[in-house]
Formats: structure tokens, C-alpha cells, sequence
């Protein structure tokens, strides 16, 4: 039986950049082997702890050379947690099934007749953040803080947003605690966005889809089923010859083992027996079914859902391009700094709308229901896992023009940024002049020549990449920039374009309200604090 503790130091995964070595781990939680499978927590999809991404592009995730961050939004998933009502309602039943039927099991179901679910006291339990979660937003709380450390400065206030669902909130509040520390309660604050309710707040919430009729999230529909009565039966046929006595396995009991899985270990803080049960390759064929539920549930594969966070993504933008210094309006009217660090915490679904949104999955193919592809990009585990995230960085970089194409040569020195050589990066293939747009400056410098009688443009650059789970995702049709980054103006101009593409919000939702805005603002929350839908609570 797998009982090996989750929580470690993992340092043998610590960056490095030009300041000196990061001391946060890249991955602050173990993921042991169990019996039966190599990696048994990476393969649950979204009901496994959080990992870092894997590299699945080939870049870095180095800050480019010669760029610096200058303004970030991160917006995640809340951290692990402990089963809904429903969830455990099933637990209970399973257990008691499994205790009645006077069973005997051997091999890796050895502890079913004996086993209880994990939960000590569900009445305060169900639904709320776990410890293992905790820990996950408290840490990278100190990540974010030591891998951005000009994006914040000591006694300032600090602010963040969250989806007013309790264990969101709890999220939030952890990631302020882990952020600033002994100062989170005399500095930070949680603002609570409601999302149902207020008519005003339709299209203008981070769960945009409480308040549009015609949204649905069919879960995967026939692709998810089709793909379930394929992979599901093998092993249900396997595990029913481990049992002795009176009881037969469901389809419904094969579904749950790795979600139990998941959810003992990161409830528990170590590997649950539930862990030795599936193979690898049965755990990536439950993975490829979770795949399916997100992608024709609320994903690339739907018609209405997709379109559901287009507005947040649309105005979440246009702070990058006024930058990072945006004064916003408090409750009482007065005024108050934007951070540079914008956090938003949310829920499973509103995070998937929003990766769909962002364009890193435009090149994926529909996701076949009968055959599973090992090569898809669409992995849900690499973004929608416990605390799953998707990071925009705006990176400020110094590119050098070599009066061609759009090659730059890039060739300059910041504090914070993680090279000083000079090499050859695209951009997107343009030049302007302007800088309020998020496009750049010129000014001229020495070139990178071995003679001092050549010179070139050298300009001043901004860029806007996406990371999930800290792993760098170009957008397919604009990663010309340092580090496969988009030009901030052609990636404003491929958002906005998405938006207008899909039509009226408010027409496609059928919104009948007549108190309902004439349209959806996306994310005004982030500079008016004075709106009715909106609450400051304290992090502790």
C-alpha cells in the first residue's frame, strides 16, 4: 500500500536567473510512485494536487534575455479541497457497499473490504479547502513575491480579486497570506466579485456564466460516453477478478478510483491506496476522459461556452496596454494604484473558458471519442489541476533592428532580466512608434558589430506571453517575440477580434433583463471597486 508522503523540498527543480538562484521550489509537493504506476498523481486531470507544467514546446521559462516583466495577471483555480456534498454522498455509499457484501480482495484492492473515506468531521469539511491546498496557494503566494520582486513594493496596499464562492475565497485569502506575509493584514485585501444577482454585473464577473440563460456545460456529452464505455470495461473485467464475494464493480466505482485517489492524497497528505490500483496507461485513459469533458463541456469543441470569458480576456488586456501604472476608483471615490500583480481566483470551469479564450489551444484538432491521442496539446492536468493557473506576463524588452524583416537583434541589460548576450529573436514582423499602445519607442544604439562604423535601431519593445501551470504556451498565429512572446498590440488586435467575431454577449446568452447593461463590461472590477456586486474582506 502506497503511503508516502506528498510534501518536499523538490530543490533539485530550482531556476536560475542572472540575480542568483531562486530559492522556491519549482514543485512544493511530492509526486511518489505508487504499486502500479510511475506517476499516479499527474493523470487525474482536474482532480489531481497542482504540478508545474511540462515543457511541452521546448521553451523556457526563463524570462527572456534582455526583457523584464513589468506588469503580470495570473488567474487560477482554487487550491486542493476537500469532496462537494455529492462527491462524498458517493464516497459513503461505496464504502458502505464495500463493507456489506461480506468480500474478501486480494492484490491491489487488498484494502476494500476495510476501507472508510478520509474525511474526519464533513460537516466542516465538505467543500472547503484541504491542507494540501493551503499550502499550494500560501507558496506560491512566496513564489509569485520572490519571482517578481519589482512588481511590489513594502507598505503598499495590495489587492486581489476572487469568485465570491467560499473556497475561492479561502484561496484568495491563503495566496495574500503567503504574498505579504506579516503584513497581509495591515496591507492586503480580498475583493469579492458576486456573480449572480445584480443585473448590472452580467458579463462583468469572474463566472460570467452565472448569469447567461443559454449557457450549458454538457460535461463531454456522447464524445465523453463514447470514449467511457471503451476504456472503462477492460478494467472493470480486470478488478472484479481481484474481489471475492458479493459485490460487482460499477462503471460508476471504476470512474471514482482515480478521482479517490486524487482527493485521499491531497486531502490526506499522502499517497492513497486508491493510487495502486489503476497502471499508467489506465490513469492516461482516464486523463483522455477528462480531457473530453472539459473540451466539449466548456472547451474548444463548444458553440456557446468558449465564448464565456472573451470579455473578462478582452478587458484584462486592455490593462496591459495602458500598463503598468492604472489608478483605479475605490468604494468611497477616492483613488487607489492598480497593482502590477493582478490576481483573480475562480473556479474550474471559468478557468478552462478563459485558457479556450487565450488562443494557445487554436491549433488543437477535435479530440477524438474513439481513440485517444497521446499527442494532443489539449491535457488538462497541464492547466485546470487543484490550483490550475494561467499566467499573462507583459515582458519590456530592448530590440535591436536589423532593417529587415522583422529580425531584431537583441542585445541590452536590465537588473531583473536573465541574460546580457546578444541573439537573434523575431518580432511580429512590425514597427511603430507609439508607446501607449503597447507597441514601441525608438532610440538609437551602438550595434552588436565588430565595427563601430554600422549602427542600428534599437527599440523598445512590449510583449505579452501566457504561461499555464508555469509552462510557456505560445499563441500559434503570434509567437515571434523574445521567448515565442506576442507583440502586445497584435495580441490586443487578436483578442479584440475574437470578441467582435463571436457576436453580442448578450444576444448570443439570450439575456432578457431589461436592468441588464447594454454591453458586458468584462472586468470593470478591476478599477471600480464601487460597484453593489463587489466586497472587501479582510485575508485573515
Amino acid at each position: 500500500m502506497a503511503s508516502q508522503l506528498l510534501v518536499g523540498l523538490s530543490l533539485a527543480a530550482v531556476g536560475v536567473s542572472a540575480v542568483g538562484q531562486i530559492l522556491a521550489p519549482t514543485q512544493d509537493i511530492n509526486f511518489p510512485a505508487s504499486e502500479t504506476a510511475t506517476d499516479p498523481l499527474k493523470w487525474l486531470g482536474a482532480n489531481g494536487p497542482w504540478y508545474a507544467g511540462p515543457d511541452v514546446h521546448g521553451i523556457s521559462s526563463d524570462i527572456p534575455e534582455n526583457c523584464y516583466v513589468d506588469q503580470a495577471a495570473y488567474v487560477l483555480r482554487h487550491g486542493s479541497r476537500y469532496p462537494d456534498s455529492g462527491a462524498y454522498a458517493g464516497w459513503v455509499s461505496m464504502q458502505e457497499r464495500f463493507s456489506a457484501g461480506n468480500i474478501t480482495a486480494t492484490g491491489s484492492l487488498s484494502f476494500l473490504p476495510t476501507w472508510q473515506t478520509v474525511l474526519t468531521n464533513p460537516a466542516v469539511q465538505i467543500a472547503m479547502l484541504n491542507p494540501t491546498g493551503s499550502k499550494e496557494v500560501h507558496d506560491l503566494g512566496y513564489q509569485l513575491r520572490t519571482r517578481y520582486p519589482d512588481l511590489y513594493q513594502d507598505g503598499d496596499e495590495f489587492v486581489v480579486w476572487a469568485n465570491n464562492y467560499t473556497r475561492v475565497l479561502q484561496t484568495a485569502k491563503t495566496f495574500v497570506q503567503g504574498y505579504l506575509g506579516f503584513n497581509a493584514a495591515a496591507n492586503g485585501s480580498v475583493i469579492s466579485v458576486t456573480s449572480k444577482g445584480f443585473s448590472q454585473a452580467i458579463g462583468d464577473s469572474l463566472a460570467p456564466s452565472d448569469m447567461c440563460p443559454n449557457f450549458a456545460d454538457a460535461s463531454g456529452g456522447t464524445n465523453k460516453t463514447t470514449w467511457d464505455n471503451l476504456y472503462i470495461p477492460p478494467i472493470q473485467e480486470r478488478l472484479q477478478t481481484l474481489i471475492r464475494g458479493n459485490l460487482t464493480l460499477t462503471a460508476s466505482d471504476i470512474d471514482q478510483i482515480p478521482y479517490l485517489c486524487g482527493f485521499e492524497s491531497h486531502i490526506t497528505g499522502k499517497l492513497s491506496p486508491w493510487c495502486d490500483v489503476f497502471t499508467d496507461e489506465e490513469l492516461k485513459q482516464y486523463e483522455y476522459s477528462n480531457d473530453l469533458r472539459y473540451y466539449y463541456g466548456i472547451g474548444p469543441g463548444t458553440d456557446l461556452p468558449k465564448k464565456m470569458m472573451t470579455p473578462f480576456l478582452n478587458a484584462l488586456v486592455s490593462l496591459f496596454v495602458q500598463g503598468p501604472t492604472i489608478t483605479g476608483t475605490q468604494t468611497d471615490g477616492s483613488s487607489f494604484q492598480l497593482p502590477k500583480l493582478i490576481m483573480s481566483f475562480l473556479n474550474d470551469g471559468q478557468l478552462t473558458e478563459l485558457v479556450t479564450a487565450s488562443g494557445v489551444f487554436d491549433e488543437q484538432e477535435p479530440l477524438s471519442a474513439t481513440e485517444k491521442d497521446d499527442d494532443r496539446l489539449w491535457i488538462g492536468s497541464h492547466y485546470v489541476s487543484m490550483r490550475g493557473t494561467i499566467a499573462f506576463e507583459r515582458l519590456n524588452c530592448i530590440v535591436s533592428g536589423t532593417g529587415g524583416s522583422g529580425n531584431y537583434s537583441v542585445s541590452a541589460h536590465y537588473p531583473n532580466a536573465t541574460g546580457t548576450s546578444t541573439s537573434t529573436k523575431d518580432s511580429c514582423n512590425r514597427k511603430t512608434t507609439s508607446t501607449a499602445s503597447g507597441s514601441f519607442s525608438t532610440v538609437t544604439a551602438a550595434a552588436s558589430y565588430p565595427t563601430l562604423h554600422r549602427r542600428q535601431e534599437t527599440t523598445n519593445a512590449t510583449y505579452v506571453r501566457i504561461r499555464l501551470n508555469d509552462a510557456v504556451y505560445p499563441v500559434p498565429s503570434c509567437k515571434n517575440g523574445p521567448g515565442s512572446s506576442c507583440l502586445l498590440s497584435d495580441y490586443a488586435k487578436y483578442v479584440g477580434e475574437k470578441y467582435a467575431a463571436e457576436g453580442d454577449w448578450l444576444v448570443n446568452c439570450n439575456v432578457t433583463d431589461t436592468a441588464a447593461p447594454t454591453k458586458v463590461k468584462g472586468a470593470s472590477f478591476f478599477t471600480d471597486l464601487s460597484s453593489p456586486w463587489l466586497k472587501r474582506v479582510a485575508p485573515y
